[in-house]
């Protein structure tokens, strides 16, 4: 009877346990998913690696950022935290409390690795008439005022006859661009008039069309930046940990980025996957190019032109000599707007506290 008695004391016990842990199973699991959908829609933590925002952010900073002011974009991507391992899902945007407006810092996702989070000061919104001469940012005939905190480092202005690879959309170098229009919801591409193709095909890519050259299908993730994010961390970690072997780390890690994109490379053009930027379009193709593109299976002879569906945004960094923006890749859809960084909370590379606003 005793054995009995301490048999179902033990079982009771046992099934009491089994009981605690799934309740505090699900109670953790709550608490990760409103934390998840916290970090996806309303605020979320990042992390600057570069100085192209210079002094205005500082490389190492620590970003809270407001992901609703300009209309809360619900997730693309199902995925594992911290991962590109995922899938895609519908997604909608909900009203907005601003628009973008000239001057605004501005974090997005990185139209050539959406994985990468960008923080730049916004240069130009939809249909604005943008030029820059000898460095002065010049916006509908006014000109920009230059950050307080941004800075020019080289020394001087390159000359407007400085020849320097920039996006094709525009004619220059990155402190001389002549006039352009940012493109917007209801601008008309005439195809007939087009003679630069590697832009077109970018704006149509961003623009949600599937884009393809015979048998050639277009993407805009960019092989090149895939691998600049392999082993960034554990690099960085080296460096800190190994301050005295710092160009050995360097190299090493210069030879895992060149492996990886070779890699991809191979793997793109193996399956007929390819950049815009990739292919040499000649004046002499255009008939042969009117002929065979095709967005969404219908060439551009049938279609005779296209109308864009989104806006699209001009983007440059403070540290104007040191920053990748969009006068080297190019515009950002709207659909790629995340929100605005707040405050900035501590510099992580020099382990001190910043507690200051983003403006």
């Amino acid at each position: 009877m005793q054995n009995i008695t301490e048999s179902h004391l033990k079982n009771k016990k046992i099934l009491g346990l089994s009981r605690n842990f799934w309740r505090e199973f699900r109670i953790l699991l709550t608490l990760i998913i409103i934390a998840l959908t916290i970090k996806a829609t309303i605020v979320e933590i990042y992390v600057v690696p570069t100085g192209s925002m210079e002094d205005t952010i500082l490389t190492g900073d620590m970003l809270v950022g407001n992901k609703f002011i300009y209309g809360l974009r619900t997730p693309k991507q199902i995925s594992l935290i911290w991962t590109r391992m995922g899938f895609s899902i519908p997604w909608v945007r909900l009203p907005i409390f601003k628009e973008v407006e000239t001057g605004d810092v501005v974090i997005f996702e990185f139209p050539r690795d959406p994985f990468q989070k960008y923080v730049k000061r916004c240069i130009g919104t939809p249909n604005d008439k943008v030029e820059i001469k000898q460095g002065d940012i010049i916006i509908n005939d006014q000109k920009m005022e230059f950050p307080v905190e941004g800075k020019f480092t080289k020394g001087q202005f390159f000359p407007p006859d400085k020849d320097q690879t920039i996006f094709p959309y525009f004619t220059g170098n990155q402190d001389n661009i002549q006039p352009f229009t940012v493109p917007y919801q209801g601008m008309n591409i005439e195809f007939s008039e087009v003679t630069d193709w590697v832009s077109t095909i970018t704006l149509l890519l961003q623009d949600g069309n599937e884009v393809a050259l015979g048998d050639r299908s277009f993407t805009l993730i960019d092989p090149s930046e895939l691998a600049r994010m392999v082993g960034f961390l554990k690099y960085k970690l080296l460096e800190i940990l190994k301050p005295s072997s710092k160009n050995k780390i360097r190299s090493d890690q210069l030879t895992a980025q060149r492996n990886y994109m070779s890699k991809v490379i191979q793997e793109n053009h193996s399956n007929n996957i390819y950049n815009p930027w990739e292919i040499r379009f000649r004046e002499s193709d255009h008939d042969l190019v009117m002929s065979h593109l095709k967005i969404n299976d219908v060439s551009l002879s049938e279609l005779k032109r296209y109308t864009l569906k989104h806006n699209f945004y001009f983007f440059m960094g403070d540290n104007r000599d040191n920053s990748s923006d969009s006068r080297f890749w190019g515009f950002v859809p709207d659909h790629q707007i995340l929100g605005t960084p707040l405050f900035s909370v501590v510099n992580l590379m020099k382990f001190k506290f910043r507690l200051r606003f983003v403006s």
